[in-house]
């Protein structure tokens, strides 16, 4: 089961700070909210994987994208069956519905939905990084520093921290159960689901307790009383600059490329013919290099 737990696996991906990681996240989704074009949104998911594989992050990745395809495939078929526009019709329903009319299948409906799903793996992909390969202090400390405001950051940050111990709780309760007889796999889904009610009262309780001893352990420590000290400070040496400088750029270079007239693509009413000019072709093949551009310097930082 997948905790969603932070780990320092001791990767450079993992000892770069949390504004370079960051900043190559934004690199990614801002990017990926803007432009439409699908060979676009493939490039930018591709430029996910090395760094994922450095990271050593490949199995949470793959469960992460697991659940991914199961969103895009829903994605795919919703709007197949909701979107009435397009003039490739593949399939046409015999009958009318009251709100949607007479559904049909379009091409350019489902090229819609592949294009957003694109989108959605460009996404949750680059938050892999986010999740697993950022610590929620560092994450909070760094975000102190842009000036935010700071309860919110704490409170963000023991969310974070909250969710893999509630995973941890649920397979802990789960497991004590089955010890004392029950069983949670078989049967049907109804079945199913009661037995899993089971889990829920010890999960409460546990998740209370936790509560009013993290409340009590703040109030000891007197939090909100005065100024803060830190124990850790997060600060940045120049390959550090230079990475931050590396996962900025391929979001900058992504959104000038987004005003200028590049990654457009028209879906409705006809699919748009996919191809490039040797200007784009470079342009491409420049900006591929750029989003890869942190992990070179990460890289550089581990040699002796």
């Amino acid at each position: 089961m997948l905790t969603y737990k932070y780990k320092d696996k001791g990767t450079v991906i993992h000892r770069l700070s949390p504004w370079s990681k960051l900043g190559w996240m934004a690199s990614l989704v801002l990017p990926a909210l803007f432009c439409n074009h699908p060979v676009y949104l493939l490039l930018l998911f591709l430029s996910t994987i090395p760094v994922v594989l450095v990271a050593k992050l490949s199995k949470e990745w793959a469960a992460l994208m697991k659940f991914s395809l199961f969103l895009c495939m829903l994605i795919i078929v919703v709007n197949a069956l909701v979107s009435q526009q397009g003039s490739h019709v593949l399939l046409q329903a015999p009958f009318s519905a009251p709100v949607i009319g007479n559904p049909r299948i379009t091409l350019e409906g489902l090229g819609w939905g592949l294009g957003n799903s694109l989108r959605l793996l460009v996404i949750i992909s680059a938050f892999t990084l986010l999740i697993f390969a950022i610590h929620p202090d560092d994450l909070m400390l760094a975000l102190a520093k842009l000036k935010l405001p700071y309860k919110s950051l704490l409170v963000s940050s023991l969310s974070a921290k909250f969710v893999p111990i509630l995973v941890e709780d649920v397979k802990l309760i789960a497991d004590v159960q089955r010890s004392r007889g029950l069983e949670l796999d078989k049967g049907g889904r109804l079945r199913k689901a009661r037995g899993y009610m089971a889990i829920g009262i010890p999960l409460l309780s546990n998740s209370l307790e936790r509560a009013a001893g993290l409340a009590e352990a703040m109030e000891s420590r007197g939090f909100g009383s005065g100024k803060r000290t830190l124990y850790k400070e997060l600060k940045l040496t120049q390959l550090e600059v230079l990475a931050l400088i590396a996962s900025l750029l391929p979001g900058g270079f992504g959104l000038t490329l987004h005003f200028l007239g590049f990654g457009g693509y028209q879906y409705y009413p006809v699919l748009q013919q996919v191809g490039f000019t040797g200007k784009e072709v470079i342009l491409l093949l420049l900006w591929l290099l750029l989003l890869n551009s942190m992990l070179l310097v990460a890289l550089r930082r581990a040699r002796p």
